[in-house]
């Protein structure tokens, strides 16, 4: 159970980031926590911003010892191996995967008790613990003396309705067809080749990506599936989203630009479907 367990490197509290805080030699640069991980003082707030994808604001800190994270979920996606893998030792929370697009958070504290109650050995009772616990999302909040979530939001079930299931499946079926075919006319050749200069001119953590998630993108994903365009700003956001490994080493190529086509979609299908009018009911 070690790695649900704060160690004394661990912020588990206020005073515990102003002690740090107080030993931060660049108050403009932030306090490196670890490689990944920064803190910043924000009025009377701490904020943390991870460095995976250039700096984002991940969680903030408040006086009264909340602590809410403000990352999409997008985020969290993107960045998914390295925060399950070493937010407990920053902060103390675990993060699991439970299905694709739904992300499980608990604080150690709360994490420990419900352990200790079912006298749990295992790994495998650990993760029984951490599928029960509540899904991530942008502003979910946890109180850092008791770790209990204070907002739990229960999980979408989503009833569609049957004719605009059709029409939306059948307006992405033309959409991503578009997008084939300027693949197939060789219409993303200049787009990959802008883009690829450009990142070579930047480090990796500085590469230009969109945020799928955020209300500007969906705005113009929803408008090229709506009304079947496809805007050069548009077509970019796609070409850099493709890749062609964990560090983007190469230069993507067309069929690379159709994957991230598909990704893309398929992480925006629940935001996008709502944004069509498909769900009959949304119910927990």
């Amino acid at each position: 159970m070690y790695w649900i367990q704060p160690t004394e490197r661990t912020i588990t509290n206020y005073q515990q980031a102003e002690a740090l805080w107080a030993k931060c030699r660049s108050k403009d640069k932030g306090k490196p926590i670890t490689g990944w991980l920064r803190m910043f003082k924000d009025g009377n707030n701490f904020l943390f911003r991870t460095s995976t994808y250039g700096l984002t604001d991940f969680a903030v800190l408040s006086p009264d010892n909340k602590m809410t994270f403000v990352a999409t979920p997008e985020h969290v996606y993107r960045s998914a191996q390295t925060i399950v893998s070493a937010i407990h030792r920053w902060l103390p929370f675990t993060v699991q995967r439970h299905r694709k697009q739904l992300y499980r958070i608990g604080h150690a504290i709360e994490l420990s008790s419900q352990y200790e109650a079912i006298k749990g050995n295992s790994y495998v009772d650990i993760n029984k613990i951490i599928r029960q616990q509540p899904s991530y999302f942008q502003g979910i909040e946890f109180d850092m003396i008791t770790g209990a979530c204070l907002n739990p939001r229960p999980d979408d079930k989503l009833i569609e309705k049957s004719d605009e299931r059709k029409e939306w499946r059948r307006l992405l079926a033309r959409f991503k067809l578009g997008i084939k075919a300027r693949v197939r006319v060789r219409a993303f050749d200049g787009i990959i080749d802008e883009m690829w200069a450009e990142r070579q001119k930047a480090k990796r953590w500085d590469h230009k990506q969109p945020d799928w998630s955020s209300e500007l993108w969906l705005d113009k994903l929803e408008s090229a599936i709506r009304d079947n365009q496809y805007p050069q700003d548009l077509l970019m956001g796609i070409a850099q989203t493709s890749h062609t490994g964990y560090y983007m080493s190469a230069k993507p190529s067309g069929s690379d630009v159709l994957k991230a086509t598909n990704k893309i979609c398929t992480d925006c299908s629940i935001e996008l479907r709502r944004r069509f009018d498909v769900f009959e009911h949304e119910v927990s």
